[in-house]
């Protein structure tokens, strides 16, 4: 109050101050908020399919590929100008593949893979020198078992059931009372003058 009896004006609200370690919604760069959305959609897809397992098949079939690609005089060659030591990678650079892009199926592919994983040891120098076809092994079987994520179930709450116990310990106690649930009751019947109850 000031000394005529007027009341003062109030001082306006301080807005609270912002921590430094913060940053507003509306101060983050534009980039921000694309790099977030790209994140969140590249882990939905992840997780959406055996990533780890067809990445893992993938790194083995080319390590194998590699290998026999590699000018080393230890290389092993079978069949027709060794051909199944450069189909056996590629089935199972295909087998991680299609993990990625078809989840469905991971079971035909993760079989495929460890399969040619083994296949590998005989046609591609020891399966790319034991590092390649223990790649596939693992990734293969990783794969094989995957299961996709269930979503959780909404729990609808029912009504409870006249005459149910709330406890499903009690389930076969019952209650003694002098008078019967209200659905086992019998009507009454009205009485009419003349006519006798019974």
């Amino acid at each position: 109050m000031t000394s005529d009896g007027v009341p003062a004006e109030a001082p306006p609200p301080q807005a609270p101050l912002e921590d430094a370690t913060t940053i507003s919604a509306d101060r983050r760069p534009r980039w921000w908020s694309w790099l977030r959305r790209g994140w969140l959609a590249w882990r939905r897809w992840r997780r959406t399919r055996p990533f780890w397992g067809g990445l893992l098949l993938m790194l083995g079939g080319g390590w194998i590929l590699a290998t026999v690609k590699a000018p080393l005089p230890v290389i092993l060659h079978i069949g027709v100008q060794g051909t199944a030591a450069f189909v056996v990678p590629l089935l199972i650079l295909l087998s991680g593949a299609l993990l990625w892009f078809n989840p469905s199926q991971r079971l035909f592919y993760s079989i495929i893979g460890l399969v040619m994983s083994l296949v590998s040891w005989l046609t591609s120098n020891l399966g790319g020198f034991f590092l390649g076809m223990l790649l596939g092994m693992i990734g293969g079987s990783l794969a094989f078992s995957w299961t996709p994520r269930k979503k959780p179930r909404k729990r609808r709450r029912r009504p409870p059931v006249l005459g149910a116990p709330d406890d499903p310990d009690d389930a076969g106690m019952e209650l003694v009372t002098d008078r019967a649930p209200e659905h086992q009751q019998q009507p009454q019947e009205e009485e009419v003058p003349g006519r006798p109850v019974g």
